[in-house]
């Protein structure tokens, strides 16, 4: 038997289920249109701060290649989270002084608009462009190492972790694991609304006024980008007692990122027969362009020499 239909219940049912979904449509309507006003903002105030080049790329922030004729030895250097190869110019210069070819590629997401940021700052594109360069150096040149800062340096453990038989790396402040207070820092950020994010304490990172003021990283991150850094630091920390590359370790006692505490932990960690910490007093955490930049190319030139000369006398 058929239940009878009374069509006067179906429309009072249905009529606030449609109401109700038209205003959840429309909010979710403003909210959209919100968002984009407001990223809007954020990225006229970038490119005004930050003019780009006919590439799109923020002008000084582009790749750039050292190359030091008939030399068998290069550097392979990586910047940081939300940096740019601006920041390791010092250091390559002084790399390629010393008789090295130097590759300091721009990592996806890095030196050009928010909107690339947005889009392209994703944890497999930085190291498939790392593997990139690394693998092209080492058509060309017989000895590579790398040299890696902050994220730079945690990808730099992934390379070296993948490829054991590199001749010595370079750990600059590398950003490895996530301390708590950090961690509730990146669980707020994914949950924000808003498209952009300030990324606060810039200021402390480079003590250095002038180098300060040269700097070319936009200050502004976005949820999926922290999740992209927080993949590779986390990564990196599981991968530091197979790492058994000769490994330099160099931080300031100030670093305003990563704690003396996580420092001396995760330098205990690596597992590597040679290896050597050094810490400084007088810089943040983009040692490669503070105060320190000197004492940071001297101690990597000379970790790189030593690694020569046991390559020599082993050979």
């Amino acid at each position: 038997m058929s239940t009878p239909r009374c069509r006067g219940t179906e429309l009072s049912v249905a009529g606030p289920l449609l109401v109700g979904a038209a205003v959840a449509l429309g909010a979710v309507g403003v909210l959209t249109r919100w968002r984009a006003r407001v990223a809007r903002r954020f990225e006229a105030g970038d490119l005004a701060r930050r003019p780009r080049d006919a590439n799109g790329v923020v002008v000084g922030a582009a790749a750039f290649r050292l190359e030091h004729a008939g030399s068998d030895r290069a550097v392979l250097v990586l910047h940081g989270f939300n940096d740019t190869p601006q920041s390791m110019r010092h250091l390559a210069t002084r790399l390629y002084a010393a008789g090295y070819t130097v590759h300091v590629p721009r990592l996806p997401g890095h030196g050009g608009s928010l909107r690339e940021l947005a889009a392209y700052a994703r944890a497999p594109r930085w190291r498939r462009a790392t593997e990139r360069a690394l693998a092209d150096l080492r058509r060309t040149h017989r000895y590579v190492f790398v040299c890696g800062q902050s994220m730079g340096g945690a990808l730099t453990v992934e390379l070296a972790a993948r490829h054991p038989d590199l001749p010595a790396i370079a750990l600059l402040a590398p950003f490895i694991g996530l301390d708590p207070a950090m961690a509730r820092q990146f669980r707020l950020a994914r949950l924000s609304p808003v498209p952009y994010l300030r990324s606060p304490g810039g200021e402390r990172s480079i003590h250095d006024p002038e180098a300060r003021r040269q700097a070319l990283g936009p200050g502004i991150v976005t949820g999926r980008a922290l999740l992209a850094l927080r993949d590779v630091a986390l990564r990196a920390e599981s991968l530091l007692s197979r790492m058994k590359v000769p490994c330099l370790y160099v931080q300031s006692v100030h670093d305003n990122r990563v704690s003396e505490a996580f420092g001396l932990r995760h330098y205990k960690a690596i597992s590597a027969t040679l290896k050597k910490q050094l810490w400084l007093s007088g810089s943040g955490h983009i040692i490669s362009a503070d105060y320190e930049k000197d004492v940071v190319a001297d101690a990597v030139i000379a970790w790189f020499g030593d690694a020569l000369a046991r390559i020599s006398r082993s050979g």
